[in-house]
């Protein structure tokens, strides 16, 4: 199977911790991440888990190279969308309680025959990320479990619902590295 880049189009105007997190997970899922669409001032750090573009991915790749992980694809991923495939490419973008169409708007738009979805459930960035990694190395869809939100508790009193999925595996949530103690210093 030919290599395939993880490519993350960023669609936040300012990298905030949370995001940072998202970002530094999935770039480790696929040893390393291209980050597109990048604003000023947001590249120095972001050089630290892989290469940074001002433009966009579509100026960076042909058409006939990319799939697009987009939640209102019509067709679901596989392993053989990966063949002749050069990157796969996530929105940097954090998500809403409920989806608001953002990545089919601002991402897919003309190429929504390269689009694929991961499953009915809104996934964070580092979900997809870890859900494309798993099928590029062989697992189907359907064989990967994901949850349909997960509740940490940050204290006794205090819970925090995240409605996003996010998966388990071999019997380990994989939850973003750092996301529980970024939740329990409030900000």
């Amino acid at each position: 199977m030919r290599r395939v880049r993880l490519v993350i189009e960023n669609l936040e105007p300012e990298l905030s911790e949370w995001l940072y997190l998202e970002y530094s997970a999935a770039s480790h899922y696929w040893g390393g991440a291209t980050f597109t669409s990048v604003p000023p001032g947001m590249g120095e750090k972001l050089r630290t888990l892989g290469e940074v573009y001002t433009q966009s991915f579509r100026e960076l790749f042909r058409e006939e190279e990319v799939i697009i992980l987009d939640p209102r694809a019509e067709k679901p991923l596989t392993q053989e969308d990966f063949r002749k495939a050069r990157a796969v490419v996530v929105g940097g973008i954090l998500g809403y309680e409920k989806p608001r169409g953002r990545t089919a708007e601002h991402i897919t738009r003309e190429l929504s025959d390269r689009a694929r979805h991961l499953g009915k459930v809104q996934l964070s960035i580092d979900t997809a990320a870890l859900v494309a990694r798993l099928i590029y190395l062989g697992e189907r869809l359907e064989d990967i479990e994901v949850t349909h939100e997960v509740e940490i508790s940050l204290s006794e009193n205090e819970r925090v619902l995240l409605p996003y999925g996010y998966v388990v595996y071999e019997g380990k949530l994989m939850l973003t590295p750092g996301l529980v103690e970024y939740l329990a210093k409030g900000e």
